[in-house]
């Protein structure tokens, strides 16, 4: 994904630049992006759907309310269609580009020449705010619909804890702590941003057009506004890692890959230092 569309941001515009793929629109990339990038949604759902279902049949009981499961699913797995759907009928056309940059941010009327700029406005086309509403209504529901699995799991595995294994209770329970960790820690790697820059967005905490103003008070408002927008642009970062951040918390959070990890890198180690060491005693010899 940081291939088809790696980009640079303007806030508190909803614009920026596409340094990818130079030959296709900067906005079909971005449709791109998400439309892959929502798929994360329905694996996650669908991780704990398998977990719970595991857990069911521990008390030898065919897994309960499978309709609503299923139903979930399917919807989850419309949701990124949807998207992609709602935000490629959210573009604008050169005429309101321009308008845009013309009324609000003048300084910036300029970048309209370079194909690989984008802006958006939800004003002038409400498809914008229907995509950026629906996703963060969808992301409540489902993360909603996970924390609830994951009680119940949890109920089943203390509730029958005693006619199992305490190898397999621990199991089970690793597998849904890890799952939590992997759905809570990228989660807030992409929920904080995204607030950020509604945040900047919507105040619209920055004035490009460089207005000179006497009053100091005002000037400093002006300049933490311009903080606040530098901020946002700089958790693009924060966003880009938390892929990283869910393979980093997997791994920790299983035994087995934190051994096989540990196996691998002092494997490592011993050969580089057996090498160094066979080195250095033949310069010596």
């Amino acid at each position: 994904m940081s291939i088809a569309c790696p980009g640079y941001y303007f806030f508190p515009m909803i614009a920026g630049y596409n340094l990818g793929i130079e030959f296709i629109r900067a906005h079909y990339c971005m449709t791109f992006y998400l439309f892959m990038f929502a798929f994360e949604l329905p694996s996650a759902l669908l991780c704990f759907i398998f977990r719970n279902n595991a857990a069911e049949e521990i008390r030898m009981r065919i897994p309960g309310k499978m309709y609503l499961k299923k139903v979930s699913l399917f919807l989850c797995h419309l949701f990124p269609f949807a998207v992609a759907v709602s935000f490629g009928k959210a573009d604008l056309t050169y005429q309101q580009k321009y308008f845009i940059l013309r009324t609000k941010w003048p300084e910036c009327i300029e970048w309209i020449k370079a194909g690989n700029f984008e802006i958006y406005d939800y004003n002038l086309n409400p498809w914008l705010a229907v995509a950026g509403i629906g996703a963060v209504s969808m992301v409540l529901v489902v993360y909603t619909y996970c924390f609830y699995l994951s009680i119940s799991t949890m109920r089943i595995l203390q509730n029958f804890q005693k006619s199992m294994s305490a190898q397999t209770y621990q199991m089970h329970k690793t597998a849904l702590l890890s799952l939590l960790m992997q759905l809570l820690l990228p989660g807030i790697l992409i929920i904080i941003p995204l607030c950020i820059y509604m945040f900047v967005v919507v105040t619209e905490a920055i004035h490009l057009q460089g207005t000179n103003y006497k009053d100091y008070k005002l000037r400093k408002y002006i300049v933490f506004e311009n903080q606040n927008s530098e901020f946002a642009t700089n958790t693009q970062f924060m966003i880009a890692s938390h892929s990283m951040c869910s393979c980093l918390v997997m791994i920790f959070s299983n035994p087995n890959y934190r051994k096989c990890l540990k196996t691998k890198i002092f494997s490592s180690f011993g050969y580089l230092l057996k090498d160094w060491r066979f080195t250095k005693k033949t310069k010596i010899s």
